[in-house]
């Protein structure tokens, strides 16, 4: 894991393998205009050259040839200040933090400044966090550099360990920097190890090894872990799962995770994931165009189960717990079919009309899963829907509920952790589109609105519980390129967002 400190020698004198400093579009931060003047104004001559400009994202990378202890000093763009926010700081130094690594650097020390702070403060309002959170912000993002693609090549890039230390300079000795710094690191490791299942190749990553590869994750943090197996599943009539694994070879899993971290009859906070860790569609086969980049089907599942490592590292006082229904969504001539109807673990029934909506069919049973085992309130996640792409892209993740506080208290934890989210609409309009005739419901409505009526069916099974829903189809990957502002590649959106959720939670 990577290692975070405080550091106190002045920018001129560190001695790092590479130096961050920050520039925003309408001038130099304090730390760089100090290695501006070190180098004899060469920032100044690359900027007046347009060479630098202070654009979001925009990483320069400078030699010092001796003129500094570091060996390479970064200027990292940080665009316009009042569009700065927490989402954008981490970006960037994400981005930056994937640059060093790539070059090998090993040591990095980052400079921020009170204008970075202020910027963040003048966003969210939260003048408390405001410090802490651009610290974290910082630290997180060069962490989540290391994250490295290329496991399965028999030759892979000799880059080094990557960044094995992280100091964030300019802000040392002010309250709240430490703990952030311990936060960051552990919250990278998390979301690190998220994103490698994510993009781990289907035969890699089954439902059967997805839950050892939790087992071995958990093992001495105390977390209780239950792995409910088919004869298992089929004892609790667990109908939805199921019903999806019927096609596979694969046999499915519910993976259930507690953290008892608050009062024993206090609120319990349950966190349910979606684990379909390869999605053909089924019976309603998707196009074979793209079809591989669904093994990261599972993300949901994943996040919930990096949030909840990392819940058992920084220890909040919070009771959450973790449910991933998990199996593949294969075609075969024992696949559940459209026209068969389902009956959920709750007892609901469920119409099938198109087997490549079975991320919402397997939830229902985690949601009962995580009602059973006593939760309060509840977070479902999921790369869900293909509507939810197209209405918000890859930068946000739509969020349904039925509770506005409770909706109010996760879209905080997304602001600390670096997640953007998007409040969606459920009027009750939107109801009518699951009726059914031989069922309770039908699993999807019509074209229209596809994300609202796949959120419309979870919350039925969530009942009167205060709910969430956070559909990750968007943000749990660019598949789109370097779009500047948002990394390629998975994302392990929202385990950072959970993480913080759940000490929201604890102030409860």
């Amino acid at each position: 894991m990577v290692q975070a400190s405080t550091q106190t020698r002045a920018v001129t004198d560190v001695d790092s393998d590479a130096v961050v400093v920050t520039a925003f579009e309408d001038g130099f931060s304090p730390a760089a205009q100090e290695v501006d003047r070190a180098l004899d104004g060469l920032l100044t001559e690359m900027r007046d050259g347009k060479e630098l400009s202070g654009k979001f994202a925009e990483r320069t990378v400078i030699h010092t040839l001796g003129r500094m202890p570091s060996k390479r000093v970064m200027v990292l763009g940080l665009g316009k200040p009042k569009q700065l926010d927490t989402y954008r700081l981490h970006n960037a130094f994400w981005f930056a933090g994937a640059a060093l690594r790539k070059q090998g650097a090993h040591s990095v020390s980052a400079y921020v400044d009170g204008a970075v702070v202020d910027a963040i403060h003048g966003r969210n309002g939260e003048s408390a966090a405001a410090l802490p959170d651009t610290v974290h912000a910082v630290a997180t993002g060069l962490a989540l550099g290391n994250y490295q693609g290329d496991s399965n090549k028999s030759e892979k890039k000799d880059n080094g360990p990557g960044i094995e230390s992280i100091a964030v300079g300019g802000l040392d000795g002010r309250p709240g920097v430490d703990e952030a710094l311990r936060q960051a690191v552990i919250l990278a490791e998390a979301t690190n190890t998220v994103r490698a299942w994510a993009a781990a190749p289907s035969n890699q990553l089954t439902p059967t090894l997805l839950a050892e590869a939790a087992q071995k994750l958990f093992a001495g943090t105390g977390l209780e872990v239950e792995v409910l197996d088919k004869a298992a599943l089929q004892r609790e009539k667990a109908g939805a799962l199921l019903g999806v694994a019927q096609g596979s070879d694969e046999p499915p899993v519910m993976i259930a995770v507690r953290w008892d971290g608050g009062a024993p009859d206090g609120p319990r906070l349950a966190l349910v994931g979606k684990g379909i860790t390869f999605d053909t569609g089924g019976i309603s086969i998707k196009p074979s165009a793209g079809m591989e980049t669904m093994k990261f089907d599972m993300g949901g599942g994943a996040a919930v189960l990096g949030a909840m490592w990392a819940i058992s590292q920084l220890k909040p006082k919070a009771n959450v717990i973790g449910v991933v229904p998990a199996t593949e969504n294969m075609p075969s001539g024992h696949a559940y079919k459209p026209g068969d109807v389902l009956t959920s673990m709750s007892g609901k029934t469920i119409e099938v009309l198109n087997t490549d909506a079975e991320g919402r069919i397997i939830l229902a049973d985690g949601i009962e899963w995580a009602k059973r085992m006593g939760a309060t309130h509840i977070v479902d996640v999921a790369t869900l829907t293909g509507a939810i792409v197209v209405a918000l892209g890859h930068v946000n993740t739509g969020m349904f509920t039925n509770d506005e506080d409770f909706a109010a208290m996760v879209a905080r934890a997304s602001r600390r952790g670096g997640d953007r989210v998007a409040p969606m609409p459920m009027h009750p309009e939107y109801d009518v589109a699951l009726t059914s005739e031989v069922a309770d419901m039908k699993n999807i409505g019509g074209r229209e609105a596809g994300s609202v009526s796949a959120a419309v069916f979870l919350r039925e099974f969530a009942g009167e519980l205060p709910w969430v829903h956070l559909d990750i189809a968007g943000t749990v990957w660019n598949d789109q390129g370097d779009l500047t502002v948002v990394p390629k590649g998975p994302s392990g959106t929202p385990v950072r967002t959970f993480v913080h959720l759940a000490f929201e939670f604890a102030k409860q």
